[in-house]
């Protein structure tokens, strides 16, 4: 078997060298994506949840920080009241479209 000369060797040496490390960095790139694309499906999850909870919740919550701005606490429960009335019959009547 012939040898290679010393220049020959090294670099063989050194394409080996960075065909590993290339195979390195790809691995770490596949595990950087993956964390990522995981992050990413939380990050979307709890805003939709959010959005969802905000749709359902808007009018209640609403009222309730209407009423905060309001100093004595009877206009305020008077007004809440008025709105649960309100949220309820809308919903009743939105159900019974379905």
């Amino acid at each position: 078997m012939a040898s290679l000369p010393t220049g020959a060797a090294d670099l063989e040496r050194c394409r080996r060298v960075l065909i590993a490390r290339a195979e390195l960095e790809r691995l770490a790139m596949r595990d950087a994506t993956e964390e990522l694309q995981i992050a990413t499906d939380r990050i979307a999850r709890i805003a939709t949840m959010g959005v969802s909870l905000l749709r359902r919740y808007w009018l209640p919550v609403g009222l309730l920080l209407a009423g905060g701005l309001f100093k004595r606490a009877r206009p305020v429960l008077r007004m809440a009241r008025t709105g649960l009335a309100f949220w309820q019959t809308a919903r009743l009547l939105r159900n019974a479209r379905r």
